[in-house]
């Protein structure tokens, strides 16, 4: 029997007739699954909820959904949720309002816990807030949404499409109702993975079968991965006992997410039982400090193994190194991880090979931690000593299951505060390389002799329809992710970049600029002559040589003690490498390149062409392997590149004339051409790669509004190549430029020119200091 109007709480008197009814029957049920404090902060909700004028179908979604929610998350969620409802009808519309509170018992459904809740109505309040037009679309279809993603990528998702029409209402209507091609693609981007919360309570259970006891799991802070994904990629951490898996794992080729995150949450669980002792950072460079993590984890699993043998099976997949000729930091210690655990596996590298030994003479003492510090801080010195280029600051573990490695290290009182925050390692690890540092050869191989088929080919005047045919050429696009820093995340083939042919000028203009920097040239060419083309280079583990190599004589005795046949080849000798390098300097073309300078008498892009061709003449007579290419842009969807010289083609005449027709016009979109550049480094043969960028301002273009947002990406960009053993310089002619190129390149890989008339003169100094 319902309760008359004299029986109603006085509270409920308050609401007109029609409203009081649809209270009055929904009471009953919100009583049964609320406390009277939470009974009484629903009714007041739904007074206030009556106040913004929605009317009285959101009012009916409200008394329906509400209480279930509040039930399953707490007095936090019910607070949050009528907070959340009433920005969407003081913002919006009714319509939206209704769509949220509809799809609030399947989100409840999908995302189970309180905390996971908050967040979802975190980014409904973000969302809310930037782009109140969208909120029907995006809530009706959230339930499905959140199916595919995580809470995290849902608000990352939605904030790009805002973002990415912040002028084009229509457009943004489009995303959410998911009929573009790019909302489509990112959308797919975001799903391909397996959502933690999804495999939770099976990890739980598979961790305590494994190992007889309960172990923590829990979810990694969404903003911490926001922040710092760019830096730490989506790893595992351990953090004070409780071992954090990441929300969402990307798709892994030939494994599913819930394999991924089994081998994770196993490796991570070998850690907690194995690592009994925190590592001391004292006295170890970034190197060694990786190096060490890796025989720890190596170690852990091998003790695992024992244990468990079927954990290889699970494992094993994850590693995908392979033997190269092409060799970085990085590919060696992936090779030497899998190396570790896989015993099938076979590479014939030095330190590779030696790693392996180490650890195999070390097989009997697996159960002391110092061993990883021992064996680690051996490979480092000795990767050191072939001088190789590494940056810690974004260097990624690997293969993908492994954690990040922060739960070996006692970090001192940096490391007191335990976090989600990666940037604690890089500032206590002691990054500063020696000053004037180089790389070195790994390994040799002979530079291919360069063909001369080429060499006398001549330009000849073109007509000018014939050149604006060769300009128009059509050309096949190139497709390229952009890093919004903001979102903390890539936009899938968000630019597209379009080679075009480059005109034609006359190649005597060339040699001209040769002739009126004669001094230039001279002084080059004495640098030339004198420059020690040839390095030495220690060759180890020879047949005969002029001494022996201890490491290998130390191996041959233990083999020799241990009954083993060692290998004879324990001497050393001297040998020689020529220049093994491959560089592709790459020309800002933009309009402010047009820009006249008072000074020299000349414009920006004068400047840079002279400045070119006394590099590519420097270049050709070394003998180096070089590329000249250049860029501008006009949006996003207009990013123009010219090849002036490729790096299989003769620097011959018809290259000079390129130069000599190359102009300056539209933006500076400078991401997108570094990682085209990268394109055509990252699978050259050669033991160095340099992109020498020449710019005059920082990155720019007609559809970003944001300064930050091209830095950033141009930033990324540049870490991107690094992963791929790419180094990157810049030469600034912006006075003003040392902030941002700073944030882009790193304290160490920029020059800024105050006096644009000397950049002829210092580009090819700077070219020979760089390269010898």
């Amino acid at each position: 029997m319902q309760p008359t109007d004299d029986e109603l709480p006085q509270d409920l008197t308050d609401f007109a007739p029609e409203a009081r009814k649809l209270v009055r029957d929904a009471l009953p049920d919100a009583a049964n699954q609320l406390p009277a404090e939470q009974l009484a902060t629903w009714l007041e909700g739904a007074r206030r909820l009556l106040e913004t004028g929605v009317g009285l179908a959101p009012l009916a979604s409200y008394l329906r959904t509400v209480p279930a929610v509040a039930k399953q998350g707490g007095e936090a969620v019910l607070v949050r949720t009528i907070a959340t409802a009433l920005s969407v009808a003081t913002r919006a519309d009714a319509r939206a309002t209704d769509a949220f509170l509809r799809a609030l018992p399947l989100i409840a459904r999908r995302l189970i816990t309180g905390d996971v809740m908050l967040a979802f109505l975190d980014a409904a309040d973000e969302i809310t807030a930037v782009a109140p037009r969208v909120l029907a679309d995006l809530f009706q279809r959230a339930g499905s949404l959140l199916e595919q993603m995580s809470v995290d990528g849902l608000r990352r998702w939605a904030l790009l499409g805002v973002q990415g029409h912040l002028t084009d209402p229509g457009g943004q209507d489009a995303w959410f109702r998911l009929e573009g091609q790019d909302a489509r693609a990112i959308l797919r981007a975001a799903s391909d993975g397996t959502l933690f919360t999804d495999v939770e309570r099976r990890l739980g259970f598979y961790l305590r079968a494994l190992w007889g006891r309960s172990m923590a799991l829990r979810a990694g802070s969404a903003a911490a991965m926001h922040e710092g994904e760019r830096k730490t990629g989506r790893r595992v951490s351990i953090i004070e006992g409780a071992i954090r898996m990441p929300p969402a794992f990307d798709a892994f080729p030939g494994q599913n997410g819930v394999t991924l995150y089994r081998a994770a949450c196993a490796h991570a669980a070998a850690h907690l039982v194995y690592s009994t002792q925190r590592l001391q950072l004292h006295q170890l460079s970034p190197l060694q400090v990786v190096l060490v993590s890796l025989i720890e984890d190596a170690r852990v699993e091998q003790l695992a193994l024992r244990a468990l043998p079927g954990l290889r099976k699970l494992w094993l997949p994850f590693h995908v190194a392979l033997p190269s000729s092409v060799i970085s930091p990085v590919s060696l210690m992936a090779r030497l991880a899998r190396a570790l655990i896989d015993p099938d596996y076979r590479d014939d590298n030095p330190w590779v090979t030696k790693g392996r030994t180490l650890f195999a003479q070390h097989a009997d003492s697996l159960e002391d931690p110092v061993l990883s510090r021992t064996v680690g801080m051996l490979l480092g010195q000795e990767l050191e000593q072939m001088r190789v280029r590494f940056s810690f600051r974004t260097y990624l573990v690997e293969p993908l299951y492994r954690d990040d490695n922060r739960f070996l290290w006692d970090f001192g009182d940096a490391g007191q505060q335990q976090s989600d925050d990666g940037e604690v390692m890089h500032q206590v690890v002691d990054l500063r390389a020696a000053e004037g540092a180089e790389a070195a050869p790994i390994e040799l191989e002979q530079r291919r002799g360069r063909s001369a088929q080429e060499q006398g080919v001549q330009t000849g005047l073109v007509s000018g329809e014939e050149q604006q045919a060769i300009t128009e050429a059509p050309t096949r696009p190139y497709h390229y992710d952009e890093w919004d820093y903001a979102l903390g995340m890539n936009r899938p083939s968000w630019c597209r970049l379009l080679e075009k042919r480059a005109r034609l000028g006359e190649a005597h203009d060339i040699d001209q600029v040769l002739l009126r920097n004669q001094q230039t040239v001279d002084r080059l060419a004495s640098l030339i002559k004198a420059a020690q083309i040839q390095r030495p280079l220690r060759l180890r583990k020879q047949l005969e040589g002029d001494k022996l190599d201890l490491d290998a004589a130390i191996t041959a005795t233990v083999d020799l003690r241990s009954g083993r046949t060692p290998d004879p080849r324990v001497h050393q000798r001297q040998g020689k490498t020529s220049r093994d390098l491959a560089v592709l300097l790459l020309l800002d073309l933009s309009q402010s390149t047009n820009d006249y300078v008072p000074s020299a008498g000349t414009t920006v892009l004068n400047l840079a062409r002279e400045a070119t061709a006394l590099v590519a003449d420097a270049m050709d007579k070394i003998g180096d392997s070089f590329a000249i290419h250049g860029f501008d842009s006009n949006g996003r969807h207009e990013i123009e590149y010219y090849r002036f010289k490729d790096f299989d083609e003769p620097y011959g005449e018809r290259s000079r004339a390129r130069l000599a027709g190359m102009t300056g016009q539209l933006s500076t979109r400078m991401g997108t051409a570094l990682r085209h550049a990268g394109h055509f480094l990252r699978f050259r043969r050669a033991a160095r790669k340099l992109v020498l960028l020449v710019t005059d301002g920082e990155p720019h273009d007609i559809d970003v509004h944001d300064r930050k947002y091209l830095v950033f990406d141009a930033k990324h960009a540049v870490e991107e190549q690094t992963r791929f053993g790419i180094a990157t310089f810049c030469i600034s002619l912006d006075a003003g430029a040392d902030e941002y190129v700073t944030r882009i390149f790193g304290a160490r890989n920029y020059l800024v020119l105050d006096h644009l008339r000397r950049l002829p003169e210092k580009l090819p100094l700077l070219y020979m200091r760089l390269t010898t």
